[in-house]
């Protein structure tokens, strides 16, 4: 239970610290334009001033623009009452956070931060949302607790914003029940949470993932039934919500002591997943209300089911989510002050001129031992061919050594998972895929982005280029390959990330006729190689250079 000082000091905070907007659950975060008159001696530094001031007014009325627009997007989209904190630029030392903020975190967690994450400041996204979410601890007594949208772009650290909370939770309750669900759109990406979460090493804490065969099913309807003997020792539960729809209608009485439900990436849930999340939400919240209403509660502490809601384009989702029910929600969001990353375009209409521009496109990138790509392709058969075109081109023509990787549905799930560890761990210079590991995925080292095949929803665009979004201090590159009818769709990415130019790039022709020359002469190849694997003679996923191929032609 929140102490009475503490619970004061909040309320003092809140209180002091906000204007009347802010007291009445309005737009909490943005700045006023202040006014003053500078009255300053020399001629030539009040000119100096004045500049100074024009620019610094017209950043604030551009910010002011920003922030209106995305209240009134979320009030329309989201929630007319919600209460709306715009993410401000605040990194705090992780190692002094609990000596400046009045909401403590564990020290083990601050210990595992520093020492096994090698982390040592929170991101903004973290600072801003931990402040809130820590205080669920204290059931529901805080002014300052509520549901949670997070949209903040991605990779700028908003899993670890509620997972500190979730665990900081864990340890001052010592929990032993079933208390925290977590439900995201891909089992990459709940591998990955799962690997987060191990990764702080909490004794007793117990996580884990729906397999199947673990649990007993109803043979008739396919559903996962009796199942209270397994659940009794589980702690945190992160699956697919495909893979939890079956799970929960049988089992309804395992998530009665639920105190976080977290939606991650819920814009994919929506649009990938086919059961109602609306109803699945406020089902479970109905059922942890009944529990903390029945008899034997009635003298303890109250808690809410704490839901998070996160996505680096919520708005977007937001209408499909307006019929839940949910305990004062605060809207989090982030716009970045700088975008560190270049960004270039290029028109290529046919097939032919894309492969010819990518492949001088890489050929160019000065920094080649350090060279981390990911090529994003619409189509898994555009992933395989221009597997084969990259991988035999540069053993042809034997310029650069590249480790080339391709990651899609036709490999094993193993196979997937050794070659996305091969990429992060930098054994693979080069990966092509499709949009599905443009989400989530931690991808630290990428430093540059190719949309080989432009998406048709600028939302898409967004979150791949968010694989360069990691805070890394590195200046990340990316290249758009479009037709003239799709540059609206990356100015639109553009403009919603806050990119306010992107460069156009040109190739010299004559290297260009050089690089068509050589695969004019390698194409005949390429095409046997393809025949040779439909008929199973060569092995579709495996790399094979042009020597190799030349002797396997000529046998």
């Amino acid at each position: 239970m929140l102490s009475s000082s503490l619970y004061i000091n909040h309320v003092k905070k809140f209180v002091e610290n906000r204007n009347v907007e802010h007291l009445n659950f309005g737009f909490l975060g943005v700045d006023e334009t202040k006014k003053g008159d500078n009255h300053i001696a020399e001629e030539s530094c009040h000119e100096a001033e004045n500049q100074n001031n024009k620019e610094k007014k017209n950043t604030r009325t551009e910010d002011n623009k920003s922030d209106k627009m995305k209240v009134d997007e979320v009030r329309t989209k989201v929630s007319a009452n919600c209460r709306i904190v715009k993410i401000k630029e605040e990194y705090v030392e992780i190692s002094k956070w609990n000596s400046i903020k009045d909401a403590k975190i564990n020290d083990k967690i601050i210990n595992t931060l520093i020492k096994r994450f090698n982390f040592k400041t929170f991101l903004p996204c973290q600072s801003s949302i931990l402040e809130y979410s820590l205080l669920n601890k204290n059931g529901s007594n805080s002014l300052l607790s509520g549901d949670i949208y997070i949209e903040v772009p991605t990779g700028l650290g908003k899993t670890l914003s509620y997972i500190i909370a979730i665990l900081d939770y864990f340890l001052y309750k010592e929990e032993d029940s079933f208390f925290c669900l977590i439900l995201t759109a891909t089992e990459e990406l709940v591998i990955q949470i799962l690997d987060v979460l191990k990764t702080f090493n909490i004794p007793k804490l117990k996580c884990d993932k729906i397999e199947i065969n673990k649990y007993n099913t109803n043979i008739y309807f396919d559903d996962i039934i009796d199942n209270d003997h397994i659940f009794k020792s589980l702690n945190i539960l992160v699956t697919t919500t495909s893979k939890f729809e079956i799970l929960f209608y049988n089992n309804e009485n395992l998530f009665k002591n639920l105190k976080f439900l977290v939606l991650d990436e819920v814009d994919k849930i929506l649009s990938s997943s086919s059961c109602n999340i609306n109803d699945l939400v406020n089902c479970l919240t109905t059922i942890v209300e009944k529990h903390q209403n029945s008899d034997k509660n009635l003298y303890k502490t109250r808690y809410y089911l704490q839901k998070i809601f996160s996505s680096a384009t919520l708005c977007k989702a937001s209408d499909k989510l307006m019929s839940l029910n949910l305990y004062r929600p605060i809207f989090f969001y982030y716009i970045p002050k700088c975008v560190n990353n270049e960004e270039f375009y290029m028109f290529t209409p046919s097939k032919k001129r894309k492969i010819i521009h990518l492949i001088e496109l890489i050929r160019n990138i000065s920094n080649k031992e350090n060279l981390s790509m990911i090529i994003f392709c619409n189509q898994e058969d555009t992933i395989h061919l221009l597997f084969r075109y990259l991988t035999v081109y540069f053993s042809y023509t034997k310029d650069v050594n590249y480790n080339i990787g391709k990651y899609n549905r036709s490999l094993s799930s193993v196979k997937r998972k050794q070659i996305l560890k091969k990429f992060l761990g930098q054994k693979v210079n080069i990966l092509l895929c499709t949009d599905h590991i443009s989400r989530g995925l931690d991808t630290v080292n990428v430093n540059y982005i190719v949309n080989y095949d432009m998406p048709a929803n600028y939302n898409v665009l967004t979150h791949r280029i968010g694989r360069l979004s990691r805070h890394n201090g590195r200046r990340g590159t990316i290249y758009h390959f479009l037709k003239k009818m799709e540059k609206a769709i990356m100015m639109k990415s553009a403009k919603r990330r806050y990119v306010k130019t992107v460069q156009m790039l040109k190739f010299k022709i004559k290297k260009l006729e050089e690089i068509k020359s050589n695969l004019k002469h390698l194409k005949p190849l390429i095409k046997d190689a393809i025949v040779k694997e439909n008929m199973e003679i060569i092995k579709r996923n495996k790399f094979y250079s042009y020597d190799e191929l030349e002797k396997l032609n000529n046998a």
